[in-house]
């Protein structure tokens, strides 16, 4: 059964009534230093997708989260051709984004337990396309009781939720379909990054469901023992390509260890006891860490 219960999103009360507070868009409404060329083209052109906030490509798509989110999970999909209009797309590529908008929307169901969603794209700058030159389609989780999630029509309430947490859900569920891989890798600090969840002599490892997201999974499973849990960020390798191969790998942040949390501890990330693990497991351990404390 889908947890259909974020985190507070039907509270229209108090001071974030009739206003959409999202702080982080302000720098993309007020302007500021544009970034030259073509945004879609320069993520494409890098090979940092979490830096980049890449969750999936094909050879003719791909899919990256809105920089500047009207909601939770506020994601786009777009064609790689560097294209202002549908016309001008092919129909191999006009059929794969319809393909992809509806595998999304199925897995934010999942991953948000989401009602519903705004679904749609601004063609040219006179039908408010922030990036004109480069069509995309945008897809906004709504959820009953959230209000329009336009700034300028009625009640307005931002999920609090970071990006780096909501890429690493998303990117989980693409990474856990493409490598059809029955696990995740889990890498758990405290809240100062100073120390790290061990199962044994090994990163926890989680079994996944089937049909629940894989970051409830690990909050299901590790919950329990590891006071606190929140998802913190992706934790794995950052091209996209990777997940072919690659099982899903999240970083994740706990107060402290339940009395449950048998055979679990808490080891310092400068003993000598973190060299006996195996290198992948290290890899991970410095990646997560340098993401989150740069986050």
């Amino acid at each position: 059964m889908i947890d259909r219960t974020p985190p507070d999103p039907t509270d229209n009360s108090g001071p974030f009534r009739q206003r959409l507070w999202t702080p982080w868009r302000m720098v993309y409404v007020g302007g500021g230093t544009k970034e030259p060329g073509c945004v879609f083209c320069n993520r494409l052109s890098s090979d940092l997708d979490v830096n980049s906030l890449i969750v999936y490509r094909t050879e003719l798509t791909f899919i990256i989260m809105n920089l500047y989110p009207y909601n939770t999970g506020h994601v786009m999909v777009v064609p790689r051709a560097h294209v202002q209009d549908l016309a001008a797309l092919d129909p191999v590529t006009l059929a794969e984004l319809a393909d992809l908008g509806a595998a999304l929307t199925t897995a934010l169901r999942r991953i948000l337990g989401c009602d519903g969603f705004n679904v749609g794209m601004n063609i040219g700058s006179a039908a408010g396309a922030g990036i004109a030159d480069h069509l995309h389609q945008h897809i906004v989780p709504r959820w009953n009781g959230d209000a329009n999630f336009m700034p300028i029509v009625g009640s307005t309430k931002v999920l609090p939720e970071t990006l780096p947490a909501t890429y690493a859900k998303i990117r989980a569920e693409f990474c856990r379909e493409r490598s059809a891989s029955t696990t995740a890798t889990v890498v758990v600090f405290d809240p100062d990054l100073n120390t790290v969840l061990l199962d044994g002599g090994a990163l926890p490892r989680v079994m996944l469901d089937p049909e629940t997201a894989v970051w409830r999974s690990i909050v299901q499973s590790l919950g329990p023992k590891a006071a606190n849990l929140q998802i913190g960020g992706w934790a794995g390798p950052d091209e996209t390509s990777a997940d072919d191969h690659t099982a899903p790998a999240v970083a994740c942040i706990t107060t402290g260890l339940r009395p449950a949390a048998t055979g679990l501890h808490m080891v310092n990330l400068d003993r000598e006891e973190l060299q006996l693990l195996a290198d992948t497991d290290r890899r991970l351990i410095a990646t997560s860490r340098d993401r989150l404390g740069s986050a």
